[in-house]
């Protein structure tokens, strides 16, 4: 299995690197793990140029070698702290070009623009009440999965670590979710 690790935060050994890893214990061997930092990779933003509503691809090469990360995995973890009930500004610009999927399946008619199909689970992190940013990404990341074959399978909230930064029961709750997305792979 091929996990792609969508990875938000700017901390490396932070709560949502905690949360992660957790996640990771629990999937069962084999896997390949490829991580995108998404602020070392700084997509540029999407300028709405119009090059995808008329060829494959994009007019900003930043991206290439990602994409073709993206289209063999298996398995893609959106590992973020919530950031104003939202997901921080590198992740939000990678999201807003996935544009280039509606583009191919509205404006280019291509019905399945990604053929690979994937497994999505988002991991969030939050200082404080996350509930509704949680809902937020979630909507977000649903949308822009929904033309390029990718379901989004389970979500986790980590809350209010700036009062409470005790694991004892967020942790172990991450690692089952890995089990129960491995066994969903394996059928």
């Amino acid at each position: 299995m091929n996990v792609l690790i969508l990875f938000g935060s700017p901390k490396r050994n932070g709560y949502t690197q905690k949360l992660t890893d957790a996640f990771l214990e629990g999937l069962e061997k084999p896997y390949t793990i490829k991580y995108v930092r998404l602020f070392d990779l700084s997509p540029v933003p999407c300028n709405d140029c119009g090059y995808c509503k008329r060829a494959d691809g994009c007019s900003k090469k930043d991206l290439d070698t990602f994409m073709e990360s993206y289209l063999d995995a298996d398995l893609v973890i959106i590992a973020t702290p919530i950031y104003l009930f939202s997901m921080p500004a590198p992740l939000k610009a990678l999201f807003d070009r996935f544009q280039r999927f509606f583009n191919a399946r509205f404006s280019r008619n291509i019905a399945l623009p990604i053929q690979k199909p994937k497994q999505a689970v988002i991991l969030l992190t939050a200082g404080s009440d996350g509930t509704i940013g949680k809902r937020v990404i979630e909507e977000q990341v649903k949308t822009a999965f929904s033309v390029m074959n990718t379901k989004v399978v389970a979500s986790l909230l980590w809350n209010h670590t700036d009062k409470d930064a005790t694991a004892a029961d967020i942790l172990p709750k991450a690692t089952m979710l890995g089990k129960q997305v491995s066994r969903q792979n394996k059928s």
